[in-house]
């Protein structure tokens, strides 16, 4: 299961990740970036072809998440309000 927290701002969301095989991430945060590989959206099930604009897991130094390799199309959270502060 995957889903969409918040979009944090125009580059990154938090997705709330949970497989059985991968783990649970309640908050895990995702940066955009291009496609390197042909792919399928986890959120739309959309394919993805290289060069697409996707998000994907960010990693950290030494700490390389599990789901490092799966990627939510851009265009599937555009309509995402990016969070606001006040």
């Amino acid at each position: 299961r995957v889903s969409i927290v918040e979009k944090l701002s125009s580059t990154t969301i938090s997705v709330c990740w949970s497989d059985p095989c991968s783990g649970h991430c309640a908050a895990q945060v995702w940066g955009i970036c291009v496609a390197r590989v042909d792919a399928v959206c986890v959120l739309s099930g959309k394919p993805i072809r290289r060069g697409d604009s996707i998000f994907r897991p960010r990693v950290y130094r030494s700490q390389v998440p599990l789901n490092r390799h799966r990627m939510i199309l851009a265009s599937a959270v555009a309509g995402f309000p990016e969070k606001t502060s006040f």
